[in-house]
């Protein structure tokens, strides 16, 4: 089967990671949700995804995706499952309790951008069977990873000198705690439109701002993730496919949003130039290239790159990942306005690694939903950035 044979190296990165990194959606639905129908969904998701149904499989030192038989089931409750210990060795896991769906998975597998279509799926075949819906539920095929030695060989320079010969920063190491902020899409566009920025960079820059108030630095380092799919010619990649900037931002003493918030806005811009994005895809990948092809033990290769990883310099004060209304990317707006009408609540949880604050950023309808997982284990930031996106008298 041809899935077999496909290599899973771009998520490598996240196997090598000392603590695994597991992703959560969290959906809440207008009604309790069956079970019974619920199993049946991720049982006909089956055929359609065939992507999303695999183990990890290691053979002389190598990983790729081999087709799971596994039984794979729904689990009741809300605690987020060991990955692939307690799935069959399914790289996910789907659960309910109440209203609520929790779709789980190792960040080996999939980014938010690989996964949101699978959700859409699990959420449109449960519907139809609970609702009698007619939503179209096409299959979702993956397409050929990047090629990892013409991207390197294409951007000699980009192993040169990367983050790796940046100073360490100091970041906070505490149990992270949960926190949600809501904002106005509408308002957030409107404070873009009047001063001249991108929505993602005006919210970068409340970020940043409150994050500042709330460390109390006079810079602050904020990173965020770009995807690359476009960029490295795979744009149905459902796997991983995406990199991270990080940059500076220093405030002075009576900076106003229309000063730090254009500042801002052109990093961002450069950043998200084709040409910056697959350079930055070198340089993240490089070095978790070198560490793949030795012929170390795991348990050594884990350690060279964890080492890697804390001296590379590259963990910000907080990073932001935005990605917008999961179920609205391919979808028929007809399908959409159905399916939104069992949809009450969108939310999803990634822990901030490196950073001291990480914000994962979804839209559903007109509402920002700011999911906050904070490793400082000190209160506040969330009323910072409500009091930044109040003195901007842009947001509610």
């Amino acid at each position: 089967m041809e899935l077999a044979e496909r290599s899973v190296f771009q998520g490598i990165v996240y196997y090598y990671r000392e603590n695994q990194v597991l992703c959560r959606y969290q959906v809440t639905l207008t009604d309790p949700v069956d079970p019974v129908l619920l199993q049946k969904a991720l049982e006909d998701a089956r055929p359609l995804a065939e992507y999303y149904f695999q183990k990890v499989v290691w053979e002389k030192k190598q990983a790729h995706l081999a087709p799971n038989d596994a039984p794979c089931r729904i689990r009741q409750g809300s605690t987020q499952p060991a990955i692939p210990e307690d799935t069959a060795e399914y790289l996910f896991a789907l659960s309910w309790e109440g209203s609520t769906l929790y779709l789980d998975w190792f960040h080996f597998l999939a980014d938010g951008r690989g996964m949101s279509p699978f959700l859409t799926l699990l959420v449109k075949l449960y519907c139809n069977l609970r609702y009698g819906c007619t939503l179209a539920c096409p299959p979702l095929t993956d397409v050929p990873a990047f090629d990892v030695d013409e991207l390197l060989a294409r951007y000699p320079e980009s192993q040169v000198e990367n983050d790796f010969q940046k100073e360490v920063l100091d970041t906070f190491e505490g149990e992270p705690d949960r926190a949600l902020v809501r904002l106005s899409k509408q308002s957030l566009v409107a404070l873009a439109l009047r001063h001249g920025v991108k929505p993602f960079s005006a919210l970068t820059a409340l970020l940043a701002r409150a994050m500042g108030e709330y460390l109390g630095k006079e810079q602050v380092i904020y990173s965020f993730s770009a995807d690359t799919r476009d960029v490295v010619d795979t744009p149905g990649a459902l796997g991983n496919c995406i990199t991270s900037f990080q940059e500076p931002v220093t405030f002075a003493p009576g900076d106003s949003f229309a000063d730090y918030a254009p500042r801002i806005d052109k990093t961002i811009r450069d950043d998200l130039s084709d040409e910056k994005r697959r350079f930055r895809m070198a340089e993240q990948m490089g070095w978790v290239y070198k560490v793949y092809q030795q012929k170390a033990p795991l348990r050594i290769k884990k350690r060279i790159y964890q080492m890697g990883e804390y001296l590379s310099g590259f963990p910000a004060d907080f990073w932001l990942s935005y990605l917008g209304d999961p179920f609205r990317p391919g979808n028929d707006p007809a399908d959409l306005a159905v399916l939104e009408q069992y949809i009450a609540d969108f939310q999803t949880w990634v822990l901030p690694d490196g950073a001291s604050l990480g914000v994962e950023a979804v839209t559903l309808g007109d509402t920002i939903t700011l999911c906050i997982e904070n490793k400082a284990r000190r209160p506040g930031f969330a009323e910072a950035v409500e009091q930044v996106a109040l003195s901007v008298t842009a947001l509610p």
